[in-house]
């Protein structure tokens, strides 16, 4: 069997997300590749179709290896008594003391594009099953499948996202332990990894008849052929290494090498609770036989049926060092360790044990929560070092007083967060509503990460740093970056003695090698990260601001990458020239804004960072892909105006329009005759086909939207906002000008939002106001509030269109689970006719007219669910027409609202109430207040579910409605005299059948 082009493709597809992943993208090398892309893949095909294997040991496609700093590490204790404010003067101090610490690097593999291309092509021919037998206790790097189970082939990237399978395998061992304890049972747990896995596993086993039975996987002709090619290749490579052996690529064949322990461990141990995640390992088992101590629980396990020979002490190292080797046969050239000191064993029973699963489910739901949040940066520029630094002791605690101080220390989870939070601000606002704080938060990174101990800890985030401060234009803050780096590259060149992790003592590499290859890898992220973030147009003051403070950087980093033979392909050093390469990585989806953001509505995201269309780089691979990838990507570029210059990203995309953002540039999507087109793009975006009848659509009279969304719920809890939207951030949106106010209203945002996901209650919708959120902060705000259930529903600010025409609009965040697992749908509702004084306002300000997207008749009704709702903006309210028409058609009525009447509008709401017989949801600017969930009860006091006015800050208050209650009093043929208010006169000929359901009986 030949490989064809259209296998190479897709291999490409899957190769090139799953490396722009990876924590050494080489985006440089993805871009050239992808430029020619069909004449490489020609190439690499009459390659792997030849019958010659040798090549696959040439040196030009096995690529090299890299460095990445991994700790820095000191002979002799330090002086616990001195404690330093500055890492540098701490620096300092520990050098003059004669000490010379060590560098120790972690060795990564730095391949041909040729090698990942057919790491992928193996992947989907081979690989997959090899996956497939592997135990569903098995958590991580498990590939995408389809709903068959088999694998996905036109899915971008190999593997499943990690997080869920990653809180699905800690959560698994947590609940198997709290329910082992409630049940009275002594319980074990063993939390264990290999170490340095990767580094010390021989791929040779792949080969072996002998581990393919064990493996269960039988391979045909073409399958052992090209299975030969790509773990030769992998073993070459490893033998070019210093460490001459580990695997370069696939966490399929590192998945595959622990078969044999997970067979033992379900068929021999039989825990209650097994979960592997490649290599680290989580084991829950019943204390039957009183295990008190790590040894004991080893020799137990070692003393199981065939447990001696796969699993054994170290003999090797130290004795007190007590690590535990997994030596099948088939690996008998890999040295896989369970080092003593990475692993823990927990003996738990009754009321202590009880504890302890707690506060490690407490910590977990703390973290949980804070990367749930959304950001909330300081307003006070001064405090935000503090907020990055604490201080702490030498158990890591934080000091709560000047004798328990050990240091100043910058913790990775929390430096995460907060990065997370500056990336956040950094794509909703506009650089100068925020730069006090952003400056403030570069110069802590200079000062407090920028140093040696630090940064080789985390120096995985200085690209995102790098990213943020070109994206911003801060160039002069970018200067001073480059400049501490290169500084700490010569105090580490100067003061350490480096070393490669694992790398045996036999091995002689030159120290100078070992800090050039450093160096190289350095000044290649930084280069491709500058240009991934570079905006495409520059103002005249940021090109010699660039010039000012950067360009010697640029040319001593483009240099050196020159002489080392990696990097660019030329020597750009003009903006005109940096430019060009950053177009080149937009083209194909590379740069720092990713690329389906040039299709996304002007409203929706920032202009920064985005070319002209008209400078796209044209992409020409319809002889190379799939029809079902080519169809559905022509559809997309009909969708988002990119016909006549379709770029490769949209083909080959790293980061692809949701399925939300689909409904905002598709046309009509909720159409009947549109879901074939939606099916074609979610196909060759996806992988994935949809399902009509599970899809959002409209009725047959184009009246109710249907959108799928679980079982019936009985009641709705409704969180209603009380947000105010000040005069000026009004003007600005009617201007299409910055809002002065952007900063605070963000913060105020996201304050209430981290309150409201906080609560335990459980809403299901969210209301605000009319014209409450800029539309590019919907998304984020929409896709935060799925995450725990919740819909959202809001007023947008004025969407502008050409001759001076304007929209005002609400929109909608649906949740949706038809597609198999959560999602959500975007509706937008135009409000038809302005306000008298919205009208009067709109021509004062700017001569503009409120002229609708989408016109109706008839107001929209929402089945979400089972649950019946419509929307109206305001005054519409104020149309007895709309409120008649909806009379015993709807649950409830959402109106969001600018207005200042509310005597009258109190009023409308209480009569619609009981001429609508449904719930009222009013959400009201909080400059006027009265917002509200009125209900048609016949009990004065309750027909007010909740009702607030005024107040200093901004907050949002539930209330639940009774669906089913106010649709069994309806359906019956008389009203009931207790509940709600008598139906009013022909509301029974109005109501809508599917409303209906069987009256609550009584006596």
């Amino acid at each position: 069997m030949k490989v064809e082009l259209t296998d190479l493709s897709i291999a490409f597809r899957k190769a090139k997300v799953d490396l722009y992943y990876s924590t050494n993208p080489s985006l440089f090398a993805i871009s050239d590749y992808e430029a020619n892309l069909e004449e490489n893949l020609q190439r690499l095909r009459e390659k792997i179709n030849d019958r010659s294997t040798t090549w696959v040991k040439e040196s030009d496609f096995l690529g090299t290896w890299t460095l990445a700093p991994k700790s820095i590490k000191f002979s002799e204790e330090k002086d616990a008594g001195l404690i330093h404010g500055s890492p540098e003067d701490e620096w300092v101090g520990i050098c003059k003391a004669g000490e010379k610490a060590t560098a120790e690097f972690r060795l990564m593999a730095k391949c041909s594009m040729d090698f990942h291309v057919l790491s992928a092509l193996w992947v989907l021919k081979v690989g997959h099953l090899f996956d497939e037998r592997l135990s569903t206790n098995v958590y991580g790097s498990r590939l995408r499948r389809t709903n068959e189970n088999k694998i996905n082939e036109l899915s971008l990237g190999s593997f499943k996202q990690y997080l869920k399978p990653f809180r699905d395998w800690r959560d698994g061992a947590i609940k198997t332990m709290r329910t082992a304890l409630d049940e009275k049972k002594k319980v074990l747990a063993l939390t264990a990894d290999v170490s340095s896995f990767y580094h010390r596993l021989a791929p040779g086993f792949m080969l072996s008849e002998d581990f393919h039975e064990v493996a269960g996987v039988e391979l045909d002709e073409a399958q052992r052929k090209l299975n030969k090619l790509f773990i030769n290749a992998l073993i070459a490579w490893a033998k070019e290494s210093p460490l001459k052996t580990g695997l370069p690529a696939s966490a399929v064949v590192a998945n595959a090498a622990l078969i044999g322990l997970d067979q033992f461990i379900e068929q021999q141990v039989v825990p209650l609770y097994y979960g592997r995640y490649v290599d680290d390992i989580l084991l829950v088992m019943e204390n039957t036989s009183d295990i008190k101590t790590t040894d004991q629980f080893w020799e137990w396990i070692f003393s199981r049926d065939g447990g001696a020979d796969i699993l054994g002490w170290d003999k090797e190292k130290n004795p007190e060092d007590k690590s535990i080797l997994f030596k099948p046969d088939y690996l008998t050239n890999s040295h896989v360790a369970f080092e003593n000191s990475k692993n823990k064993l927990f003996v738990l029973s009754g009321g202590p044990g009880k504890a302890l699963v707690n506060a490690i489910t407490e910590q977990v739901n703390q973290r949980a929560s804070e990367w749930r949040s959304l950001p909330n940066l300081s307003e006070n520029p001064d405090t935000i070092a503090t907020d990055l630094l604490k201080a702490t002791n030498h158990a890591g605690e934080q000091a709560d007083n000047l004798r328990k101080t050990d240091a100043l220390t910058l913790h990775r989870a929390g430096f995460a967060l907060n990065l997370r939070d500056y990336e956040a601000y950094e794509r909703d606002l506009p650089p100068s509503a925020w730069q006090a704080q952003r400056h403030a938060f570069f110069s802590a990174v200079i000062d407090h990460l920028i140093t040696p101990v630090t940064f080789f800890e985390l120096a995985q985030y200085l690209p995102r740093i790098i990213r943020m401060a070109v994206a911003c234009k801060d160039f002069k803050i970018l200067g001073d970056i480059l400049h501490s780096l290169r500084k700490l590259m010569d105090t580490v060149a100067k003061d350490c003695e480096p070393k490669i992790k694992a790398m045996s003592e036999d091995v002689e590499l030159d120290a100078k090698e070992i800090l050039d290859r450093w160096r190289s890898a350095l000044n290649d992220s930084i280069a491709e990260n500058i240009v991934a973030a570079l905006p495409p147009r520059l103002a005249a003051s940021k090109v010699r601001e660039w010039e000012q403070h950067v360009i010697s950087h640029w040319r001593r980093i483009t240099e050196a990458l020159w002489e080392a033979g990696g990097g660019l392909s030329m020597f750009p050093e003009t903006i005109e020239e940096l430019e060009g390469y950053h177009l080149q990585l937009f083209s194909h989806d590379l740069a720092h804004v990713p690329l389906r953001f040039i299709g996304l509505p002007k409203e929706m995201v920032s202009r920064r960072g985005i070319p002209a269309r008209t400078k796209l780089i044209e992409a020409f691979v319809d002889d190379v892909l799939p029809v079902d990838v080519r169809s559905g990507v022509k559809v997309l570029c009909r969708w988002v105006r990119l016909t006549n210059n379709t770029p490769g990203g949209l083909y080959f995309a790293t980061r692809p329009f949701s399925l939300q953002e689909l409904y905002l540039v598709a046309e009509e999507p909720f159409k009947q005759k549109s879901q074939r087109a939606l099916n074609q793009v979610v196909l060759a975006l996806r992988g994935f086909s949809t399902k009509e009848q599970k899809m959002p659509t409209w009725g047959k009279n184009g009246r109710v939207l249907r959108v799928p969304d679980g079982q019936p719920a009985p009641k709705q809890t409704v969180a209603v906002a009380s947000w105010k939207t000040s005069d000026k951030s009004f003007i600005a949106a009617v201007m299409a000008k910055p809002d002065p106010d952007s900063r605070r209203r963000y913060q105020r945002l996201n304050r209430l939002i981290n309150e409201l996901i906080s609560r335990p209650d459980g809403a299901g919708y969210l209301v605000f106001p009319e014209l409450a959120l800029p539309t590019r902060w919907f998304m984020r705000i929409a896709e935060k509030l799925k995450g725990r259930g919740i819909s959202l529903i809001t007023g947008v600010e004025y969407l502008h269109a050409r001759k001076k025409k304007v929209r005002n609009q609400v929109w909608a965040s649906l949740t949706h689970d038809g597609l198999g697992f959560p999602s959500l749908m975007i509706y937008q509702q135009d409000k038809q006719v302005p306000a008298p004084h919205e009208r009067v306002e709109l021509d004062k300000l700017g001569g503009f007219e409120m002229i609708p997207d989408v016109s109706w008749e008839r107001p929209p009704i929402i089945k979400h669910g089972n649950f019946r709702f419509a929307l109206m903006i305001c005054s519409e309210l104020t149309n007895i027409r709309y409120r008649g028409d909806l009379r015993g058609k709807v649950d409830a009525l959402f109106v969001p609202e600018w207005n200042p009447d509310t005597d009258t509008f109190s009023s409308l709401i209480e009569s619609s109430a009981l001429d609508i017989h449904a719930y009222i949801i009013q959400s009201n600017n909080r400059t006027y207040g009265d917002s509200r969930i009125r209900a048609p009860y016949k009990d004065r006091w309750k027909r007010d579910l909740l009702r607030v006015k005024g107040g200093n800050h901004d907050y949002c208050i539930t209330g639940e409605i009774d669906v089913l209650a106010l649709r069994q009093f309806q359906s019956c043929h008389r009203s009931p005299s207790e509940g709600f208010k008598p139906v009013p006169d022909g509301f029974a000929a109005d109501m809508s059948k599917d409303r209906k359901v069987l009256p609550k009986g009584g006596a």
